[in-house]
């Protein structure tokens, strides 16, 4: 084997590895595009709920929000959206609710904002 042919190898050796190395970090970011997508419309149907929330005292339209966070949120939403749950499933009169909902609210707006790149609003 000449010093060429060696070369010649390891070239195409070099090609194959980038080639498997390319399609492994796109399949990468592709997933992280979807799971971001996801994660976004997931906070602002959030959001959107929350506004008719306050305006109406009524968890109209909770489940869906709630299938979301069970979805794609992060433990400690999770966590709020069940104690909500467990507020208004047991003591449906407690306003307490609201107060919960409020701060999720709060994380799910300042994670909204990480996500996107903007900086933490300091108002509630």
């Amino acid at each position: 084997m000449t010093v060429s042919d060696c070369i010649l190898l390891l070239s195409a050796i070099i090609v194959v590895v980038g080639w498997f190395v390319n399609s492994y970090l796109n399949r990468r970011h592709e997933i992280a595009k979807k799971r971001i997508d996801h994660r976004l419309e997931t906070l602002k149907s959030y959001l959107s709920f929350f506004i008719e929330a306050q305006k109406s005292k009524s968890l109209d339209g909770f489940n869906d929000v709630q299938v979301s966070f069970y979805l794609y949120g992060y433990d400690d939403e999770i966590e709020l959206v069940e104690k909500i749950t467990s507020i208004v499933t047991t003591k449906p009169d407690n306003p307490e609710w609201l107060k919960l909902l409020t701060d999720l609210s709060i994380l799910v707006r300042n994670r909204l904002r990480k996500q996107l790149g903007l900086p933490k609003v300091k108002k509630p």
